[in-house]
């Protein structure tokens, strides 16, 4: 059963679009899956023929049906063609012909060895079973509807290209998200298989618990578990997730509680750092935080900021942070997206499926929703760094923020060509930042 579920709040620090709107919420159900046909050339079959078969070769590469066996078959058979590489002959039915029947015939006939029809074969992508996986355009925009009520569609290709990336890896279980956030939900299908050990600030307790829902879509949106024909997939469907409370119920959270939460992420493994929050006011209290956690060997990612003003913090930290900008499924930059040099790279922000959680449902762990905001851009790139990690250990903190800047897509070019204030380097890539590549 959909539901509809009014967003109202409007969080201090958390970054999500600030305004009411509708999302839609799904819930899982038992979903059978029939395999598409299998794709072969109409009309052909391919033949492999005993040596003593007798055929014509009056016209080189083209064949009659003067052959014993194919004279016996002029009537359902247009044309012969051998193929000198393989060896085999292309045999062409006539139209209207039931080529499974034909097929069926010829098998039985003592002068053929073989028949098979002339399958043919794809680009394989790997792309996850889990059952919501259109609804994310982000990673793959084929232009599909991925939002039905209200009808939503994108522009192919304007997503990161996390298919094409998962081709190469999927990831290693050893890269570590720390999400300072608003907790998790502990119990949610797509993250109970995915958590490590956190800490609440808010309460000083060791499990740290949503009260919220924004912390529990920010993590989905990272590392979500994936291939488990549940819900949604992650960016970085082996990476694990560090749930770090440093933010309230109602969304806000102190600079010292952020900044604490930092410290213990760089000091308890985590190799990415996502904030989806922010402040408009510097400080030392983040900006040490921020140094600590780098020198720590940390990847820090944070958002940009939804207030059509310049970047907010911890994000504006330039030299400890990668700044996250939005785009939406036409790889356009929306009007509400913070600007400025500060800003490093962009990611889908509009719209965005993840996993929910309400303070006021508990029991429902099996639900998704939509968000939108810097907030669900940051994660995106908060995975992608994981996934970099991962699949290349050796590279450090410092190379990954460069990797995924010169590695992005300059989306706006044509008006702003190269770096800019409004997507810095441009619009994650996925697969150029993952697949190998040689440099002149």
């Amino acid at each position: 059963m959909k539901r509809l579920l009014i967003i109202g709040l409007l969080p201090l620090f958390l970054l999500s679009y600030p305004f009411p709107g509708n999302v839609e919420l799904y819930n899982n159900g038992q979903i059978h899956r029939e395999l598409p046909p299998v794709p072969y050339v109409p009309g052909e079959l391919v033949l492999k023929v005993r040596h003593h078969v007798r055929m014509s070769h009056d016209f080189p590469g083209k064949h009659d049906l003067s052959g014993d066996l194919f004279f016996k078959y002029r009537s359902r058979v247009r044309d012969l063609e051998f193929h000198p590489t393989t060896g085999y002959y292309i045999l062409r039915a006539r139209d209207g012909e039931d080529l499974l029947q034909l097929k069926s015939v010829l098998e039985k006939d003592v002068s053929v060895e073989a028949v098979s029809l002339n399958y043919i074969a794809t680009i394989q992508e790997t792309v996850p079973n889990d059952p919501y996986f259109e609804g994310q355009w982000g990673l793959r925009n084929t232009g599909q509807v991925y939002r039905p009520v209200p009808m939503r569609q994108g522009t192919p290709g304007a997503d990161i290209k996390a298919t094409d990336a998962w081709d190469w890896t999927m990831g290693g279980g050893t890269a570590v998200i720390a999400v300072i956030d608003t907790g998790v939900a502990y119990g949610h299908e797509d993250l109970k298989n995915k958590l490590v050990s956190g800490y609440d600030f808010i309460n000083d307790k060791v499990e740290a618990r949503d009260d919220h829902g924004h912390g529990t879509l920010v993590s989905s949106i990272a590392a979500a578990e994936t291939g488990n024909e549940l819900g949604i997939a992650g960016v970085a469907p082996n990476a694990m997730i560090m749930p770090l409370k440093a933010v309230d119920q109602w969304g806000n959270g102190s600079y010292v509680m952020i900044a604490a939460a930092m410290r213990f992420a760089a000091d308890n493994g985590a190799a990415v750092i996502n904030m989806s929050l922010g402040g408009r006011s510097p400080s030392f209290i983040l900006e040490d935080a921020c140094k600590y956690a780098f020198e720590k060997g940390c990847v820090l990612v944070a958002s940009a900021g939804n207030h059509a003003s310049p970047v907010i913090y911890p994000a504006a930290y330039d030299d400890y942070c990668l700044a996250v900008t939005a785009t939406d499924a036409d790889d356009q930059i929306p009007s509400w997206c913070c600007y400025g040099p500060e800003v490093d790279v962009a990611a889908p922000g509009v719209e965005v499926l993840g996993a929910y959680f309400s303070y006021y449902e508990p029991n429902v762990l099996d639900e998704y929703t939509y968000g939108t905001g810097t907030s669900f851009s940051s994660p995106i790139v908060a995975g992608a760094v994981a996934l970099l990690l991962s699949y290349k250990p050796f590279v450090t903190n410092t190379q990954a923020m460069d990797l995924i800047r010169v590695t992005a897509d300059d989306v706006n070019y044509a008006t702003f060509p190269g770096f800019d204030a409004q997507v810095g380097y441009g619009r994650l890539n996925l697969k150029t930042l993952i697949s190998p590549y040689v440099l002149d």
